[in-house]
């Protein structure tokens, strides 16, 4: 690990610890319902949750690897494009759960109170801020 941590540059370090938060509000509570007497919550490996657990691998396995994978078997898309595809997922998928939700749990003849939790709008708040720092990379490879 020590020797992927020094080969990356600053902003790329910081891009890890994007991925490394957002991999923890996984975990965290997504969604909070409560029908009837009975609570819960749900966390980001649902619905479009997977979207983002989806980004979080793929930069992950971008910033690890030396970009030899992505050469020999994608030559006409750049490392720098498959870092933006990847924080793409990770923001979509936190904010397309914000705006769409996980499921439906509309009913007129039981109670029902749901609504996003705070892990949410975390992880759409880091996916944001990853993707505008790629963006801010552009299309760079890694050294």
């Amino acid at each position: 690990m020590r020797v992927i941590w020094e080969r990356l540059r600053t902003e790329d370090r910081v891009l890890s610890v994007c991925v490394v938060a957002i991999a923890i509000t996984l975990f965290l509570p997504w969604h909070t319902y409560a029908i009837l007497s009975i609570t819960g919550t749900t966390d980001g490996f649902h619905s479009w949750g997977f979207l983002t657990a989806l980004g979080v691998l793929l930069l992950a396995f971008v910033l690890t690897s030396d970009g030899e994978f992505f050469t020999r078997h994608t030559p006409r898309i750049s490392l720098g494009s498959w870092r933006v595809i990847g924080a793409a997922l990770m923001f979509g998928g936190a904010a397309l759960y914000l705006t769409i939700g996980p499921g439906s749990y509309h009913s007129t003849e039981v109670p029902v109170a749901y609504g996003p939790s705070y892990g949410v709008y975390l992880a759409f708040l880091i996916g944001l801020a990853a993707l505008l720092l790629t963006f801010r990379q552009g299309r760079k490879s890694i050294s």
